[in-house]
């Protein structure tokens, strides 16, 4: 009879147990994402190999491409601590996300939020994400293109912190890239003016240097 109880009071454990885990969840509340605007704000225009003028431009993120930055993000996650991870956004009246605002390098439509906020508008998750992602225009190794040694030496840092739903930690990385393969040059003509585009960040580019540090920060 004792060992009959037994085995249902560790059945009973097992399924508690194993229903626990299967509630895991986990929501990114926070999302900073900021490029220096030296890395992607640049253009010379020349004619006659004399300099006309220097102007800032800049490319907007596309959305797929912000919308894949997103997913990976939230693949990574789910992936690293075998639980299902979403974007947390805080809901306006209409019931659309509010995100980030594209201002000084910052990306666009992300979740911005306090841990508080995040976990009112996310609530039953046992996991709580922020991620601070920052390419500066210095401090990395010097960019060597086909023509010449750049002067910009970019350099990627991501901080993440995982808390749990009483906002202790529970987890805490960070990385810091400090090499990239070259930057892109883009040069078009126009009758007697040429206009070239160096030592920037294309979107792509941004994008695929976030892709390989978020891989260094889950392994």
């Amino acid at each position: 009879m004792k060992t009959t109880y037994l085995k249902w009071m560790f059945m009973l454990t097992s399924m508690f147990a194993t229903a626990h885990l299967n509630a895991q969840s986990g929501a990114i509340f926070t999302f900073n994402f900021k490029v220096d605007p030296l890395l992607t704000e640049y253009k010379r225009t020349e004619r006659n190999t004399a300099v006309l003028s220097e102007t800032s431009t800049s490319d907007a993120m596309p959305q797929e491409l912000i919308d894949s930055i997103k997913l990976k993000t939230e693949e990574a996650f789910t992936e690293r601590f075998k639980m299902p991870v979403k974007m947390c956004y805080h809901k306006n009246k209409k019931g659309e996300d509010v995100g980030s605002v594209g201002v000084s390098g910052m990306l666009e439509g992300l979740p911005s939020n306090t841990f508080n906020g995040g976990k009112a508008d996310c609530p039953q998750n046992t996991r709580y994400i922020r991620l601070d992602v920052q390419i500066y225009p210095s401090g990395g190794a010097s960019v060597t293109t086909d023509k010449e040694r750049g002067a910009l030496k970019p350099r990627l840092e991501i901080i993440a912190k995982v808390v749990d739903e009483n906002n202790e930690y529970v987890w805490k990385q960070k990385v810091d890239l400090r090499d990239f393969e070259q930057l892109q040059y883009e040069t078009k003509s126009y009758e007697n003016h040429k206009v070239t585009r160096s030592e920037v960040l294309s979107p792509s580019d941004i994008y695929t240097i976030y892709l390989k540090g978020l891989n260094m920060l889950m392994n």
